[in-house]
């Protein structure tokens, strides 16, 4: 492997193997094109694939961009405001400032859709692959994530209303007590420190850690962009360095999908 961390993988003499589809009893399939198969690592620990599974059609270039793009850098959250177009027809504008609240004190409409990342366990590798002049190019990808609709403008809405009853109830009565506190000095055994750290590792506690990262802003480059080009570039191997493979491609395709013999009943 070069320093690039290109390699080539293929060739049209590793291609040919000497076993047919028929002897896996599948139907034979004509070879239509040979090409060679590069792996570049080049953006491999930064690549992620990003799915938006409330869209079902293909997203076009400009479609999602977003007003404001921020992340979390220890535990990679990502959230993306999409703006809403509040002078179409169909928006709900007594609604909209409604829900507005959830956002601001200001009376704003609610005027923006807020995407935010989910991590989903990778049951197998994903690669991103790119063919230029007749050759493809495969990038590992670090992550797999899905961009889904947040919902906290509703949690705060919601707060809102309880904070506006609270403070009525309060006005009947009001009482105030001060207690003095003793402070005690404990020494946890290792029971405790196990549970402490059963606690740490939990759910809630990662969830609590996760709210109180600062968000930092992202730069967002859509597709076209020159800056989103530049990096595109990336996916290209620029070293045609030969892999020597130690195995054959139907033991490698195994190791991958399995064996590809029929079932027999």
């Amino acid at each position: 492997m070069s320093d690039s961390g290109d390699v080539k993988m293929g060739s049209e003499t590793d291609i040919t193997t000497g076993e047919s589809a028929a002897d896996y009893g599948l139907p034979e399939d004509e070879i239509v094109a040979k090409i060679p198969v590069y792996l570049t690592h080049k953006l491999a620990k930064n690549l992620h694939l990003m799915q938006y599974p409330q869209n079902t059609n293909s997203i076009k270039p400009g479609e999602l961009l977003p007003s404001v793009a921020r992340i979390k850098p220890i535990h990679g959250q990502i959230e993306l405001d999409i703006p809403l177009d509040v002078q179409s027809a169909m928006y709900n504008k007594e609604r909209g400032r409604e829900l507005g609240m959830g956002i601001s004190d200001t009376g704003r409409l609610l005027d923006i859709r807020t995407l935010v990342s989910v991590d989903i366990p990778k049951s197998c590798s994903y690669l991103a692959g790119v063919v230029q002049d007749g050759e493809l190019h495969l990038t590992p990808i670090e992550k797999l994530t899905q961009l889904r609709p947040s919902l906290k403008y509703l949690d705060r809405v919601a707060e809102k209303q309880r904070a506006a009853s609270k403070i009525d109830d309060d006005e009947e009565e009001e009482e105030k007590e001060v207690k003095a506190q003793t402070i005690q000095v404990t020494v946890r055994s290792a029971e405790a420190e196990e549970a402490l750290r059963q606690q740490q590792n939990s759910i809630a506690y990662i969830q609590k850690r996760l709210e109180e990262e600062p968000w930092s802003k992202l730069q967002y480059y859509d597709v076209g962009s020159e800056e989103s080009s530049s990096v595109s570039s990336k996916l290209i191997a620029s070293n045609r360095e030969e892999l020597i493979c130690k195995t054959s491609p139907s033991d490698y395709l195994t190791s991958i999908i399995g064996s590809m013999e029929p079932d027999v009943l």
